[in-house]
């Protein structure tokens, strides 16, 4: 971060200064600590903040009045945001795709709804039932007669298997099942959007990224019911070429976008695996929503916390990122330079290059992308000679290497396929016309 600086004022040695205030400040008791504070210190401190930096002055160029922070990712953008800029009209909202993807899902047209089975970890049967909110075991003999295979092992990528969830959610019995839910959970998305104020011309909506589907599903539900699109503002924004959504106008994103080509330069590998990890939650997974006595719209969730963070070490992490703000100099007389090229930079030594008391500290971080909670995995995972060449449920493939003995790092390299290693942006397993696979 000093190497950054070309002035004494600007904003990398305002960082590089935050962060070493910010590892003073938090003692740690074991290397574990010591990994988790130092790169919230040093990486996640200068990603985050140079994003809500970036907020800030979106909110003055769009004419933005109110910020909303969409859960579980926009959770510490929001307590960041609230510390280095209080006088924003700030709220966090509860979001997810079992609420918003599933409102905008059409009962007639399941199969050609990606978010049923995509993630990092493909859906399995159960996964999909989970989605659509229905009783796995009344379905049993459906998905058998479908040729679903019931094994949790065997998952949508895998030859057969995806076929077989298509011609399930196709079933006209599953289509019935889910029509009135889909109805209800609109309702109270549309009742719950106004009562936010999340879908206004003036609203700027936050997350951390990635595809657009989640926050296409809250405005194609509003504006259904004749309401206004809000501004997006994301950290990164990778739209599929089939199922992704973007608008030139109204989404915003700080460091790439790979609809526009720019930035690209700046994104690591699996970006948004690190950059999720980096805003993980403290409370279990937006589930649905009910209506109290009052007729407020409130969230409810899967669980009350995030128990497996918490182990893991979220409270000194929050902790190490809330020292960096307040040593952050916040003069507005000092200039606010461009700092994505040093985001680049520490995102890339820790992320590409960890020592091994980072991938074993962060690797152990439980990491789940499904939209039900069903995928929990370690971050990073020891290749293993014995087990068949690949990644599998890696999500940080450097810090599974860094983990490995030389002979099994080796062997997966040997064999590992180029965008694997390049960490691209994934292809959809599901294209959207016919429901046929892509």
């Amino acid at each position: 971060m000093a190497a950054c600086s070309g002035l004494p004022g600007d904003l990398a040695a305002r960082f590089a200064r935050a962060s070493r205030a910010a590892r003073a400040a938090v003692e740690v008791n074991s290397e574990h600590e010591a990994a988790i504070r130092d790169v919230a210190a040093g990486v996640a401190g200068p990603a985050l903040v140079g994003f809500v930096l970036w907020i800030q002055e979106q909110v003055r160029q769009r004419g933005l009045r109110r910020l909303r922070f969409l859960s579980r990712d926009g959770q510490l953008l929001y307590e960041l945001t609230r510390r280095l800029f209080p006088g924003l009209d700030l709220e966090y909202v509860y979001s997810s795709r079992l609420t918003w993807s599933f409102a905008a899902t059409q009962p007639g047209r399941l199969a050609e709804a990606p978010w049923l089975f995509n993630s990092f970890i493909k859906s399995n049967a159960a996964d999909v039932c989970a989605r659509l909110g229905l009783a796995f075991a009344q379905y049993r003999s459906a998905m058998l007669v479908c040729g679903v295979s019931l094994d949790p092992e065997v998952r949508a990528d895998q030859p057969g298997q995806a076929q077989a969830l298509l011609r399930f959610v196709d079933l006209p019995e599953v289509t019935r099942a889910v029509e009135a839910r889909i109805a209800a959970m609109r309702g109270l998305v549309l009742d719950y959007a106004s009562q936010h104020h999340l879908a206004e011309a003036d609203t700027g909506l936050v997350d951390i990224g990635w595809t657009g589907r989640m926050a296409a599903s809250l405005i194609s539900v509003c504006e259904a019911a004749d309401m206004a699109r809000p501004h997006i503002l994301f950290w990164g924004h990778e739209p599929r070429p089939t199922t992704g959504w973007t608008d030139p106008e109204r989404v915003g994103s700080y460091v790439y976008n790979t609809a526009t080509g720019r930035g690209l330069g700046w994104r690591v590998p699996d970006a948004p695996f690190v950059m999720e990890t980096f805003c993980m939650g403290d409370h279990g997974i937006v589930s649905g929503y009910r209506r109290d006595a009052d007729g407020r719209i409130e969230p409810v969730l899967l669980s009350p916390g995030n128990d497996a963070a918490e182990a893991w070490g979220l409270r000194l992490y929050r902790l190490t990122l809330y020292a960096f703000c307040a040593a952050l100099e916040m003069d507005p007389g000092l200039p606010g330079d461009d700092v994505r090229p040093l985001v680049h930079q520490v995102m890339d030594a820790f992320w590409c290059h960890p020592n091994l008391a980072e991938a074993r500290a962060w690797g152990a971080y439980p990491y789940d992308s499904d939209p039900a909670g069903t995928a929990a995995r370690p971050l990073a995972r020891p290749f293993d000679t014995k087990e068949p060449v690949g990644r599998g449920d890696r999500a940080w493939l450097a810090g599974s290497l860094a983990l490995s003995t030389p002979e099994a790092r080796i062997a997966y390299l040997d064999q590992a396929p180029e965008h694997e290693l390049a960490g691209a942006p994934e292809t959809d397993l599901f294209a959207l016309s016919g429901g046929r696979l892509c």
